[in-house]
């Protein structure tokens, strides 16, 4: 059976006619031409694939425009204009008697039919022409019917396998790859791109592109002032070219002499985010490739979908980082400060290194708070803050547990040698206040370590909270029995 779905047709009107030639033309929307289908002919003149600009195909420009029939008889007069009149018969065809031509599905393509042995058709015969044209019509429909069904499953797949790892802890730069790759088989596009412009730089990198992207693209920046990318970003449109020229000096993607073909087609668009940077999505194939509505439309969808997800992973990270930082002196919050601590708990325990964590409370506070502003108090906090980080070794963690007080934690590192270390902080935090009389700020130091005092975390913090006690000269109390 043969694989064109039009061909039988065609053959059987052609043989029920004794038609010279019998051909049939779809219409192509997007790009405004007519595209040959399906043909038998006696001529040598027509090439096995035609595809004609709508405005230079003749007589069957003006069946597809008007959406009437053409019956053209005793043609012989205008024989010597079938190159102007029927562009799909190349130069060099004559004495055709008669044609004619209807259109298919309203427009959505073209029967056309001549003859050299009468001069045109009778009625039953044109009737013929009618039926099988109704007959294609279907056919095309169909056709266009089931392959829309197809393209949509393979959107829904595509949107769904994305949407099933956007939110999963799927690293973002693998994500982005998997973006452009699964949307460039939607196009059937050999290339894709995602880049990303940030908005004080006059530079862009590619977040994620198909595995054939040339290593030394992705791991560089681009000036945003040159290459078709770069035409994107400075002139904030989309751009497509149906067929790169070669030989034009600036059609190039990233830079000149980029490792890239440079002879089909490229799709760009772009996107501006709330944050203030632009992303682009970038696809280019070797050979002039179309694609149908539906798909462009899906990959729009989903490239707004990809920018507001962008957006969320940055306000969820911001979210973090307010609940994971003091807002006053940047130091790790008395939460993220603890799950450290836990973290390196569990990580001590697989590995046998020993830790220590520290408490430093500066008194007295609240004397301070009734003498003197509330931003002086986030001045002197800052202050604190400051000194500490400069005095303890690189790699020492520090939160902000209260407002007088300090967590540090000593990784792999004894009780003994930690205490060496906080001795220091016993004189350099002694602070005599400017301007205010009577008060002066004393650090009191506690610490306990893994496993040297303690073996479980839930008994950790209770001892080491125990000794900044004690070092106030105080007592814990006892619960009643």
């Amino acid at each position: 059976m043969d694989s064109n779905p039009y061909q039988p047709l065609v053959n059987l009107l052609s043989n029920i006619l004794e038609a010279y030639t019998t051909a049939f033309f779809i219409f192509d929307e997007r790009n405004r031409q007519l595209n040959l289908a399906a043909v038998l002919s006696l001529s040598k003149f027509i090439p096995a694939q035609i595809s004609l600009p709508l405005e230079g195909s003749g007589i069957l420009a003006q069946v597809q425009k008007a959406g009437q029939t053409i019956h053209l008889d005793k043609l012989h007069e205008a024989t010597s204009s079938i190159p102007l009149t029927l562009p799909f018969y190349r130069e060099g065809e004559s004495h055709i008697k008669g044609l004619y031509a209807v259109p298919v599905a309203g427009g959505a393509g073209v029967l056309y039919v001549d003859t050299k042995y009468g001069w045109g058709f009778n009625h039953k015969q044109q009737k013929w022409i009618n039926e099988f044209a109704e007959l294609l019509g279907g056919n095309l429909k169909y056709r266009e019917a089931e392959e829309r069904q197809e393209n949509y499953a393979r959107i829904f797949e595509v949107l769904k396998r994305l949407d099933e790892v956007a939110f999963k802890n799927y690293a973002l730069d693998n994500y982005c790859g998997m973006f452009a790759t699964e949307w460039s088989k939607i196009l059937g596009m050999d290339y894709g791109f995602l880049v990303l412009k940030d908005s004080e730089k006059k530079t862009y990198r590619i977040l994620g592109c198909t595995a054939n992207t040339p290593r030394s693209l992705v791991t560089q920046s681009f000036s945003a002032k040159q290459g078709l990318i770069g035409w994107v970003f400075h002139n904030q449109k989309n751009l497509l070219i149906i067929r790169l020229n070669p030989s034009t000096s600036d059609h190039y993607l990233f830079s000149p002499g980029e490792n890239l073909p440079h002879q089909g087609t490229v799709w760009g668009m772009r996107a501006q985010s709330s944050l203030g940077y632009e992303l682009a999505l970038i696809f280019l194939s070797r050979q002039v490739i179309d694609w149908n509505v539906d798909s462009e439309r899906a990959v729009g969808h989903g490239f707004h979908f990809l920018l507001l997800m962008l957006e969320q992973i940055y306000y969820k990270e911001e979210n973090e980082a307010l609940n994971s930082y003091d807002s006053c002196t940047g130091l790790f919050s008395p939460t993220a400060f603890e799950s450290r601590v836990e973290g390196l708990f569990h990580a001590s325990m697989q590995s046998n290194a020993p830790f220590t964590l520290g408490l430093i409370q500066f008194e007295p506070w609240q004397i301070l708070t009734t003498k003197v502003l509330p931003k002086r108090i986030r001045q002197l906090q800052r202050e604190l803050a400051s000194s500490l980080c400069d005095t303890l070794p690189p790699g020492v963690l520090v939160g902000q547990l209260a407002q007088n007080r300090f967590g540090v934690l000593f990784a792999e590192t004894t009780v003994q040698e930690a205490q060496s270390q906080l001795a220091e902080l016993a004189g350099h935090g002694k602070i005599t206040l400017k301007g205010i009389r009577g008060v002066r700020l004393h650090p009191y130091i506690s610490a306990a370590g893994f496993p040297q005092d303690a073996a479980k975390i839930d008994d950790l913090w209770p001892l080491v909270n125990q000794r900044l006690f004690s070092a106030f000269g105080l007592k814990p109390e006892k619960a009643n029995s």
